[in-house]
C-alpha cells in the first residue's frame, strides 16, 4: 500500500509548514489526486486518519482530495482531452487506453498523474 508512504510524506510537509507559520492548528488540506496515480481515495483517508491521531494540532477530518482528470495530446491529429476507458469485468475501476480516442494514434499524458497539496489552511498565532 503505497498510499501509506504517501500520507507519510505530505504529513512531513504539512508538519514543516506549520512550523514555518507558527500555526496553532490545520483546519483543510486540499490534495489533488490525478486518475492516473492510481492512488486509492479511501486508503489515502484512512492513513491520514492514522496518522492524525497522533498530530493534536492537525484535525483528523482536515484532507480533501480533489480529483484531477486525465488529459492527453495525440502525437497525430492533435487531439487534446480525456483519455477513453475500457470497462473491466476483472476489477472495480476501468483500464485507460492510452491511445487517441480520434485516430488510434500515441498520446502523450498532460495531466492526470498528480498527488499534489494544492492548499492548507491553518489558524495561526
Amino acid at each position: 500500500m503505497h498510499e501509506f508512504s504517501v500520507i507519510s510524506s505530505i504529513m512531513e510537509l504539512v508538519k514543516s509548514e506549520m512550523e514555518k507559520r507558527k500555526a496553532i492548528k490545520v483546519l483543510e488540506i486540499h490534495l489533488e489526486v490525478g486518475e492516473l496515480s492510481f492512488l486509492s481515495h479511501d486508503a489515502l483517508q484512512f492513513g491520514f486518519g492514522a496518522l492524525a491521531e497522533s498530530e493534536p494540532k492537525i484535525e483528523k477530518d482536515a484532507l480533501r482530495i480533489i480529483t484531477k482528470p486525465a488529459e492527453v495530446r495525440c502525437r497525430n491529429c492533435d487531439y487534446a482531452g480525456p483519455l477513453k476507458v475500457q470497462d473491466s469485468s476483472l476489477g472495480h475501476l476501468g483500464t485507460p487506453i492510452f491511445q487517441c480516442p480520434e485516430c488510434a494514434g500515441p498520446v502523450d499524458v498532460l495531466q492526470g498523474r498528480e498527488c499534489t497539496v494544492r492548499n492548507i489552511r491553518m489558524e495561526v498565532e
